[in-house]
């Protein structure tokens, strides 16, 4: 495979939207602290400071009216002022950015793919419990090395989501009292998403575009493990053995631009244990031929990118500890004929 890197004019145009969007995340944490409002309250004949949290009205008091909770009151409609200004300042210029980034042709990403990272983010679940895996994967491995991948090797219908049960989960929602599932998450990046068929881990759009929640086989065989983030009739997590391998690799963290221009957040696995869990597929008897094929181009793809481009990632049996020696010793027979650092002992 020859990569083709970005050109000057596309790391320019990459690594500001990079800078914006890291801006607009801390804007947004901040403007959303201050959502609701804050009033005089009358009861009992007398006036009380009241902080409300959402539009419904929920809240509570700050004390009765003094000149302390005057002075709060001010503080607050001041500071909202200045961080609503700033915020919408900011989503202008991602705004204006998308654009440039679109124009000078570095948006890579589905639309549906962006959308969900920045609503899992904006949950606090995105690399806490939640990381992208399988093919979608490699736009961050690119997108870090600062080249373009062939787009038949990028191809996909489909959103492969591990789910890390060991944090707690809290799934809640922003606007509304009350808990939230994860198939609300995903409504709210595209309506039109629907589970398919009863206890499904499978979610589908109607455009076609499957979300596949998955998680590890449970460490212990007698433990039962929730398999759905909210309630009822949520998405159910399918559960495969071999993930705990990437369950257990170094997160890697990636800013990608969606094919809209606009930037999200990617968390996935360590770029070395992609590679390694693609291989490792790819001589699975058991698995469809024509997946294996996929997964073996796909698990020397990530290699080369690594060894021509992410060299600070080394091929080191310690630093790959997760994975049996046996899959490690497979993978360097696979990439036997890309030339090899010294550091792949």
């Amino acid at each position: 495979m020859v990569f083709r890197e970005f050109t000057d004019n596309q790391s320019k145009f990459f690594i500001d939207t990079i800078q914006i969007y890291d801006a607009y995340k801390d804007a947004f944490e901040k403007n959303r602290a201050y959502r609701g409002g804050m009033h005089w309250k009358k009861s009992k004949n007398k006036e009380y400071l009241f902080r409300t949290r959402d539009r419904y009205g929920n809240g509570k008091s700050l004390g009765p009216r003094s000149d302390k909770t005057e002075k709060i009151l001010a503080e607050f409609q001041k500071n909202k002022q200045e961080v609503t200004q700033y915020f919408s300042s900011l989503k202008n210029r991602l705004k204006e950015q998308s654009r440039f980034c679109k124009a000078v042709k570095i948006q890579r990403v589905p639309r549906v793919v962006t959308t969900l990272l920045r609503l899992f983010e904006q949950q606090n679940i995105l690399g806490r419990n939640l990381m992208v895996i399988g093919t979608n994967a490699l736009y961050a491995y690119e997108a870090a090395a600062g080249v373009f991948l062939e787009q038949a090797i990028m191809a996909t219908s489909d959103m492969d989501i591990l789910w890390d049960t060991r944090p707690k989960l809290v799934l809640v929602s922003v606007e509304e009292p009350r808990k939230t599932d994860f198939m609300d998450i995903l409504r709210k990046a595209d309506k039109s998403f629907e589970i398919m068929g009863k206890k499904s881990y499978r979610a589908v759009n109607k455009d076609g575009y499957m979300i596949d929640l998955l998680k590890t086989v449970p460490t212990n065989v007698f433990a039962n493990e929730k398999r759905q983030m909210g309630g009822v009739g949520d998405l159910e997590a399918v559960e495969v053995m071999s993930l705990q391998w990437l369950l257990s690799s170094p997160k890697f963290f990636q800013t990608v631009i969606g094919d809209d221009g606009f930037p999200a957040l990617m968390v996935v696995p360590d770029p070395r244990a992609f590679s390694l869990h693609k291989l490792w597929l790819s001589k699975q008897e058991d698995r469809d031929p024509m997946k294996r094929r996929r997964d073996q181009h796909q698990g020397m793809t990530a290699a080369k990118v690594i060894f021509n481009y992410l060299t600070q990632y080394k091929f080191t049996q310690s630093e790959l500890r997760m994975f049996p020696a046996d899959i490690v010793e497979q993978a360097r027979t696979s990439i036997k004929n890309i030339q090899m650092p010294s550091d792949f002992d």
